[in-house]
């Protein structure tokens, strides 16, 4: 019973008076634009997951007495009425595709359950008319956070990268692991501060030199294949 009022004072102070930030805040769009059809997965590998969690966790709360409370999707994501059965994973996933979408990406979304190999990535892409798919690898995508003051908290990200084009094969592969210390908002929620904790680490992501000069790099033209006459 007094876990369950912990529960209940944690998400009475989640939700305040303020209202979380528009979609649009929320979704990442990066300073470019690409040229070719795109997919994007985010697959989750957490170890937190693999030991127990559910796929719907994304972090730790400390509320009455610092006692800690997990909270998911469910509690502190889901600012639209369909984000209410997603997971973690597939809650980025929509994010990244909703913000590309706005930027005028051609871009649509590719549920992988692991990273695909070269051969299975070409398929899909063949198969779904893209020239490339960018793959999200949660490692880990926690925070831990204090209620009962404004301070600010940890946010811990360990994310792998990949690219696949469809004509090139795998292209990029980079890890993203850091420990972001978040300045909090008195002026805002904790949900309004993790909702820009999550948009500005996805935007760090995409916006990657390296992965922007290649989604951009145009695809080999294909040249017809000479034909000797005897």
């Amino acid at each position: 019973m007094y876990k369950v009022l912990v529960v209940i004072f944690a998400l009475l102070t989640l939700s305040g008076c303020v209202s979380p930030i528009a979609l649009q805040e929320q979704t990442p769009t990066p300073e470019y634009q690409n040229k070719e059809p795109i997919l994007i997965s985010v697959i989750d590998n957490r170890k937190k997951v693999k030991e127990g969690k559910p796929e719907t966790f994304i972090g730790r709360a400390h509320a009455t007495f610092g006692i800690p409370v997990d909270w998911d999707v469910n509690a502190i994501l889901a600012t639209e009425k369909t984000d209410k059965s997603l997971t973690l994973s597939q809650w980025l996933q929509t994010r990244i595709v909703t913000g590309l979408t706005e930027k005028g990406w051609q871009v649509k979304a590719a549920d992988f359950k692991t990273v695909p190999t070269e051969t299975i990535a070409n398929h899909t892409l063949t198969e779904q008319e893209s020239q490339h798919l960018l793959v999200l690898d949660l490692q880990e995508w926690f925070f831990s956070i204090n209620l009962n003051w404004v301070s600010s908290f940890n946010f811990d990200t360990d994310v792998d990268t990949y690219l696949f084009d469809k004509t090139r094969g795998l292209t990029y592969q980079k890890n993203t692991q850091e420990r972001d210390v978040i300045e909090e908002e008195g002026s805002e929620s904790p949900q309004n501060n993790v909702l820009r904790a999550y948009h500005d680490q996805l935007l760090q992501i995409l916006s990657d030199p390296e992965l922007k000069a290649l989604i951009l790099q145009e695809p080999p033209v294909k040249t017809a294949e000479s034909t000797t006459t005897l």
